[in-house]
Parts: C-alpha cells; sequence; structure tokens
C-alpha cells in the first residue's frame, strides 16, 4: 500500500512539475521598422543600391556574409542618393530591425537563409576611404 502511493505521487510529480516550473521563454523580436531594435549601425561601410525612383533603397554590409538591409524610410535619402551611383560604397547610420518576411519564412525552410533587416536609416554619408 505504501509503495503504490509512493508510485502514484511520483507520477503526479512528474506531471506538475513542467507545469509549475517556468522555465521562461526567450522573447522573440518583434519585425518591422520603429519595433525591437536589434541593433544599431554606426558609419556602417556598405554598398547602397537603389531604384531609379528611390522607392527601393538596400545594402550589403561590406564585411557582410550575404545579409540585406533594406532602408525603412527610403524617401527621406532620394535627394542625397541622386548624388550618388546605385552600387557605391557609404558610410550607413541607423537602427537596424528583423524584416517581417524574413522572420516568417525563416522558420518554413530546411536550410539558413541570410538574415534581412530594417534599417532606420539617421545618417547617410560618402564613404572618402573607399576604393
Amino acid at each position: 500500500m505504501k509503495f503504490a502511493t509512493i508510485r502514484k505521487s511520483i507520477v503526479v510529480l512528474i506531471i506538475l512539475i513542467p507545469l509549475i516550473t517556468d522555465l521562461g521563454c526567450k522573447k522573440q523580436p518583434r519585425c518591422g521598422c520603429g519595433k525591437d531594435v536589434l541593433f544599431s549601425l554606426t558609419d556602417g561601410d556598405a554598398n547602397v543600391y537603389f531604384t531609379s525612383d528611390y522607392e527601393t533603397v538596400f545594402f550589403y554590409s561590406v564585411t557582410s556574409t550575404g545579409s540585406t538591409y533594406y532602408f525603412c524610410n527610403p524617401g527621406k535619402w532620394a535627394d542625397l542618393l541622386k548624388t550618388f551611383t546605385s552600387g557605391q560604397e557609404l558610410l550607413v547610420t541607423g537602427d537596424c530591425y528583423y524584416d517581417c518576411t524574413y522572420m516568417m519564412n525563416s522558420g518554413n525552410q530546411g536550410y539558413a537563409t541570410p538574415p534581412i533587416y530594417q534599417v532606420n536609416v539617421t545618417d547617410l554619408k560618402k564613404n572618402n576611404y573607399a576604393k
């Protein structure tokens, strides 16, 4: 009788301990401009590309392994970008966020894809030391 009671108590504890213990989940950053800042760039050396209407502006870090960064605010920089050529090496400053499309698709693929970020650019200038 005593053994049966101990065995039942152990089974109950095995079921209840995970429910009682909060192992804590790591909060996943919210995606999109103005949400959770992942990191900040300060004069990040980048090759900046843009369409002729300046609606889409993106860049690749010169030292990156394939990450793509899209401007959150491309219209704000249209006048300045007119003085540069697409693909030119520039210095970018701003806060970086996960791209929502990347976040949704990254869990659905069996292989790792390079991250895609959105950047709220606060400063953009010519790199005087570029090639």
